[in-house]
């Protein structure tokens, strides 16, 4: 399994409007991405306009075949970059050494779209 972590500074002020598009474009429209098996949103805790999209994949044929997608390049990208100011990072990695839990909602994750 791949983990992909994209990190981005994001304007002042614009948390709440950026956490909204992620979740109208990439948590409402991707849910059936081919190989992915769970993202994450991250707000720092000491940088509030930084924040770190963290996605797991079965393969990196498989995330970057989502990087190339016409999905990605004409409904994510756009609805996401007007928030990103500066700097923007991707990197990724082949998952070596997993611990996780499940709960009450289920493996590692809320629902599509829930709140923490």
């Amino acid at each position: 399994m791949i983990m992909r972590i994209a990190r981005g500074k994001l304007h002042p002020g614009s948390w709440r409007a950026f956490e909204q598009a992620y979740k109208a474009t990439v948590v409402a429209k991707g849910a059936e991405v081919d190989g992915i098996r769970g993202r994450w949103l991250v707000q720092d805790d000491d940088d509030p306009e930084t924040c770190y999209a963290v996605s797991l994949w079965d393969s990196g044929e498989a995330m970057w075949g989502y990087e190339q997608s016409a999905f990605y390049l004409q409904e994510v990208l756009p609805a996401l970059t007007p928030y990103v100011v500066g700097e923007f990072t991707t990197t990724c990695g082949e998952m070596r050494v997993i611990q996780a839990w499940e709960d009450e909602l289920g493996p590692y994750a809320l629902p599509s779209g829930g709140e923490l």
